[in-house]
C-alpha cells in the first residue's frame, strides 16, 4: 500500500492543486477540493473527583483517577475518505508562523451516539496532558505555498472516525475538522 500511496502523491504533485483562499482543512477527492467545516468540541471530565462515593477520593493519589475527553455529536463524519487521503490546509495569516504544529491527527471511539477522544488524564500518582499517543495518528505536512500545506498519513488508515484537531486556547473549546474512513 505504501507504493500506491508514492504513486499518488506523485500525481498530486505534478497536476497543481488550487486551494481556496479562506483558511481551513480541504479533502481532495478526485480532483477538486471538498472543505471540511471545523466542529467545536465539547470537554468533559469523568471518574474521581467530588462525586465520588469514596470519602476524600480525589485527595488520595491511589484511590482512582479522571480522564478529560473532548466529544462531538453524531456516530458518524459527513466527510468519507479513502485509506490514503490527501489534505490541504490553509492557516490564517496570524498562525503562518505556527504552520501545521497546532495540529493532532487523532482516531475517536464511537460511543452512544457521540465520538471522542481523550485529552489528558490524572490518577494513581501520576498526570499527563495532551493527547495520548495511542490516539494519535502519525502524519506528514509539506508547505506547497505560503500558508498552505499538504497533510496525509505517515500510514493507510483503518477503517473508522478521525479527526484533525486544533488546540485554540484553554478560554475557547477546541476545534475538530473530522472525516470518516470506509
Amino acid at each position: 500500500m505504501s507504493s500506491i500511496l508514492g504513486i499518488l502523491l506523485l500525481a498530486v504533485a505534478v497536476e497543481p492543486v488550487s486551494v481556496p483562499r479562506d483558511a481551513g482543512l480541504y479533502y481532495l477527492h478526485g480532483k477538486e477540493l471538498a472543505r471540511i467545516e471545523a466542529r467545536s468540541v465539547t470537554v468533559s471530565q469523568n471518574g474521581g473527583g467530588s462525586g465520588s462515593k469514596i470519602p476524600m477520593k480525589s485527595k488520595i493519589p491511589m484511590a482512582g483517577g479522571s480522564k478529560v475527553s473532548a466529544q462531538i455529536i453524531g456516530e458518524q463524519a459527513e466527510h468519507k475518505v479513502t485509506s490514503i487521503p490527501v489534505f490541504y490546509y490553509r492557516v490564517t495569516p496570524a498562525d503562518a508562523a505556527i504552520g501545521t504544529g497546532d495540529l493532532v491527527l487523532v482516531r475517536m471511539k464511537v460511543k452512544r451516539k457521540h465520538r471522542e477522544f481523550q485529552l489528558s488524564a490524572s490518577g494513581d500518582w501520576k498526570t499527563s496532558a495532551g493527547i495520548p499517543l495511542r490516539s494519535q495518528v502519525e502524519f506528514l505536512s509539506k508547505q506547497v505555498e505560503t500558508g498552505v500545506y499538504q497533510l496525509t498519513s505517515a500510514e493507510d488508515l483503518e477503517p473508522g472516525e478521525y479527526g484533525f484537531y486544533l488546540f485554540r486556547s484553554r478560554e475557547l473549546p477546541g476545534l475538530i475538522y473530522d472525516f470518516s474512513v470506509e
